[in-house]
Formats: structure tokens, sequence, C-alpha cells
């Protein structure tokens, strides 16, 4: 250790504290490469350690001596966070749950929902058409620009004129498609709406179907907890094998790799890593668990399924809806258990297949991806669309049995047939319902983001300025607020979705098996029939309410 600016007691035994710490003298020095001043130290545990005196003047210099260092952005925002963590839970969850329930009593305002739906419609007609003017607008002018007297730079040549005014009329023709549609499915559309509004009723009837999907959270959570333990010990089971990257993609090896040079220049270097190798019996494990989570997962969607759209058929097919309460919700729960747990069961089965067929799939393609055998490479893609594409049909599929087992109370099998068939006869009507449900679906999500982060930040920004909350910007916690937002939106409007799908079959059953003396719908639903005529009964099945 080099001499010391003080004495045995860590004294400085210059004329002045600044003498010992001045920078630019001999105790203390800039020296190369050191993060901070070379200063004095004593020996304490056989380790180098400031003196007292070194580490106040430290101090001091940091609090008064240095510029102060402004507080990153990261800082304020985790600080932001922190401190409205409460702001943050309560109104992610809570506000948007009040503010979902709110955007479903608006639906049942007279007006309200027309204009809503048809202002989309309108939209999404007004956007094509404007896009298609604008395309064929914008080409023309490139056309004039290329004329000899036009005293313009001609930019573009013809074929991209062409090639623009093609684009222009794809969505005049996409424009027109779509009117043609909605004149084709007015009706249909106004059978939707009443359908919406009813579903808003029954959602409003049974406040806690809300509750379920975090039921199903919770379940979820807990399979995963122990699935999460088999798989890591059956990863542990591998035999270790060290391997490793070169820099140079072209050394395979560590010994290839020592000669050879980096895209820089520079000479290439092994990167070492230690992986895994799984005999034949350990793989079968691994995709057998694999099966079991794609089982599991689609189990708990299904009777998830199962229960909300019991909860709306009895809701529906109840005289007096008034009896209709939040208890409903718990009887349909235990009923779904007791009666339905195998249809849910064989019904997530057939997408767990089909999930594993894809993941199999996916194994070849990064196979063959690795092979560079290109044919088998499209050959794969081209499968793999076909099951995304099956994949998806069947979940509608198994959506719409679920609901005719929620009302018939029939088996998987039976259902799925009776569910077929109903989409085959009311085609017109299930596309106008998709249509409307998702321009609903969207925008309550919308609404309630919006709404829910305004009066987050109107509450956190009175808070404030009131000194109650101490915070750098509302911003970062209202961000965060708006996406928990979302995702609670997103929950509940899955809800609503089920809700609409369950209500349009309950109507279509209602339809085709009562008089109308007998029938079940209330004023608005019963009224379409009236003004479009009942069709005719369906054939008898083994179907009792």
């Amino acid at each position: 250790m080099e001499d010391s600016a003080y004495d045995q007691d860590s004294t400085c035994t210059g004329p002045s504290d600044t003498d010992c710490f001045n920078p630019a003298g001999s105790y203390i020095n800039k020296g190369k490469g050191y993060g901070f001043y070379v200063m004095d130290t004593t020996p304490f545990m056989n380790r180098c350690s400031l003196t007292m005196n070194a580490t106040a003047y430290l101090e001091n210099m940091a609090n008064t001596g240095a510029p102060p260092t402004d507080e990153g952005f990261l800082s304020k925002l985790y600080g932001d966070l922190w401190t409205g963590m409460t702001w943050i839970l309560g109104a992610g969850f809570c506000i948007a749950m009040v503010v979902s329930f709110v955007y479903t009593y608006l639906l049942r305002i007279p007006g309200v929902l027309f204009i809503l739906i048809w202002g989309c419609i309108g939209s999404v007609f007004a956007m094509l058409f404007g896009m298609g003017g604008y395309a064929y607008n914008e080409q023309q002018l490139w056309r004039d620009a290329c004329e000899p007297d036009s005293g313009k730079a001609c930019v573009h040549d013809a074929s991209e004129s062409d090639a623009l005014l093609y684009v222009g009329y794809f969505f005049f023709g996409l424009a027109a498609f779509w009117f043609l549609l909605i004149c084709f499915l007015r009706k249909r559309i106004q059978l939707a709406l009443a359908i919406v509004k009813e579903a808003a009723k029954a959602i409003q009837s049974m406040t806690l179907i809300i509750v379920f999907p975090v039921m199903q959270c919770a379940g979820f959570v807990i399979f995963m907890v122990v699935w999460m333990v088999y798989a890591v010990y059956l990863a542990s089971l591998g035999e270790p094998k060290m391997t490793g990257i070169c820099t140079n993609l072209l050394g395979l090896t560590e010994d290839m790799c020592t000669p050879l040079v980096d895209n820089m220049g520079d000479a290439a270097i092994w990167i070492p890593y230690q992986e895994f190798e799984y005999n034949d019996e350990q793989t079968k494990m691994g995709w057998y668990l694999l099966f079991c989570y794609f089982w599991s997962s689609q189990f708990i969607i299904a009777v998830g399924q199962i229960v909300i759209a019991m909860c709306v058929a009895k809701w529906y097919f109840c005289r007096d809806k008034s009896t209709i309460s939040s208890a409903t919700v718990f009887s349909s729960i235990k009923d779904s258990f007791y009666y339905h747990t195998g249809t849910a069961a064989f019904g997530s089965l057939l997408i767990a297949i089909i999930k594993m067929i894809r993941a199999a799939i996916a194994y070849a393609q990064k196979k063959a991806k690795q092979s560079g055998n290109k044919v088998a490479q499209a050959v794969l893609c081209a499968i793999q669309c076909y099951m995304w594409c099956m994949e998806k049909c069947m979940k509608f599929l198994n959506k719409n049995a679920y609901i005719q087992t929620a009302i018939f109370g029939t088996h998987f099998c039976a259902s799925a047939k009776n569910a077929f068939f109903l989409i085959l006869r009311n085609i017109g009507r299930i596309g106008a319902c998709t249509i409307v449900s998702e321009f609903v679906i969207i925008i309550g999500k919308v609404f309630i983001c919006v709404i829910t982060g305004g009066v987050s930040y109107m509450g956190m920004g009175s808070q404030a300025e009131a000194g109650d909350l101490d915070l750098n910007s509302p911003i970062g916690p209202v961000v965060m607020i708006m996406i928990l937002s979302w995702f609670t939106a997103s929950m509940f409007m899955n809800i609503f979705g089920m809700a609409i799908s369950t209500i349009l079959q309950c109507f279509i059953a209602d339809e085709e098996m009562f008089d109308p003396q007998t029938r079940f719908a209330e004023a608005e639903l019963a009224s379409f029939i009236d003004a479009n005529g009942a069709p005719p009964k369906a054939e008898k099945e083994d179907n009792t309410l």
C-alpha cells in the first residue's frame, strides 16, 4: 500500500482536507481505467477499505461538489408504478369490471346499439370506398405528371400507374361486396341487434358470471404448477453434453472454428454451452406431457363455455326472469360438473389431438429446415396451414356443440350433429350475428380501456395535486391500468360473445319447437318472428327442455 496522506488516526496531515483530496495533487489521481479517484485506504479483514475521512469527503463531494445527476426514466417509471400499485390493481380489475357492466347497460338504451352497429357498418363501407377513390385519384395524378406538356417530373411509369389503378378497382370491388352483403343481411342484422340486447340483459341479471373466468384461471394456475414440476423433473433426466456455437457459422466444431475468422475479420470464437440429450423413452414421456397440457387446458376452457351457456340458457327459458340471479351461476356450475364433464372431456380431446398433430408437424418442419430440404418445408407448411384451419373449425363447432348440450342436455356427438345442421339452416343469421357481435366486442374493449384509463388519470391527478400521491407522472401507471383493463375487457367480452351465441341458439330452438302462445321469446325477439314469420318446425328429435 502506498504512503498515505493520513496519520495513524486517519487524520489528514496536510494543511487542509482539500489538500489531501485535490485531484491534481499527489495524493489523489485519476488512474487510467479506474471508475473513481485513487484514494487512501486502510486494511480491513485483509482487504483495502476507504478510510473514514476519504469516505466522508466522497459523500460530501457527491452531495455538493459534483453536479446532481438526474434520475433515469426507468427509475422514475418503476417508482411511479410501485407508488400507484393500488390504483393499477384496483382500476385495472375493479373499475374495468364496473365499466364493463355500464357498457352492457348502455347497449340496452334504445337507439344506442342501432347507431353503434350501423355506424360501424357505414364506416367500413366508407373506408373501403375512400381507399379505392384515393388510389384511383392518385394514379390519375401520376399519369398527368407524365404528360409531355404537364411541366412536372414523371416519377412513376405506366406500369406503376396501372398497378395502383387495379388496387383502386380492388377496393371498389370490396366496397360493393360489403354493400351487397349488408343488403342481404339487413333483416338478420336487426335480429342480431335484438339478440345482443337480450345477452346484455342476461349478463346483468347474473353479475357473478364474471367471476367464473377467474375461477378458471385459478384452476389453470394450479394445473400449471403441477405440470411444471413434472416438466422440470423430466427435463433433468437428460444426459448433459457440452457443445457450442462458432461466431463464424461455418465452424461446426471447435476444431473447425479455431482457424476461421468472423465477419469483422477477427479470429472466430467458439462459445461453449451445455445441452441435454434424451433417449426414446424420455422423448415419448415429453410428448405425453405435452398432450396432457393440451387436453387439460382445453378441458378447462370447455367447462367454462358449458357453464356460461347453461347460465344464459336457464335465463332465456325462464318465464319469470326475476327469479334469475347470481345463484343461477352456482347451480349451473354444479350441473355442468355433475352432468357434462364427459362432453367437455371428449370435445377437448379432439382439440388436443389436432394440437398434437400440429406440434408433430412443427417438429418435422424444424428438422426439414435443418436439412435444407425446400420441398419438404413447403409440403409441411401447407399441411400446417390445413391443420390450423381444421383446429379453428373444430373449435367453432365445439363451442356450438357445448351450447346444444347446455340447452338440451345431449351428449357431445348428438350436440355436435345438431349444432352442425343448425348452422347450415341458419347460416345467414349466424353470419349477421357474428358481424354484429364482433363490432360490439371490439368497440366494448376500446370503450372499457379508454374510460378506465380516463377515470384513473383524473383520480390519480387529483390525488397528486392534493399531495396524497407522490408521482413523477401518472402516464406510466395509466398505461399499465389500460393494459390490465384490456385483459379484463377481453375476459368480459368473451363471456358476452358466448352469451350472444347462446341466445341465438335458444331463440332458434324456441322458434322451431314452440307455438306462438308458448314461446319464451320476449317482446323484441317475438316481434321479429311476427314480422318475418316462423320457419317450419325442425324434424322431431330427442331434444327436451
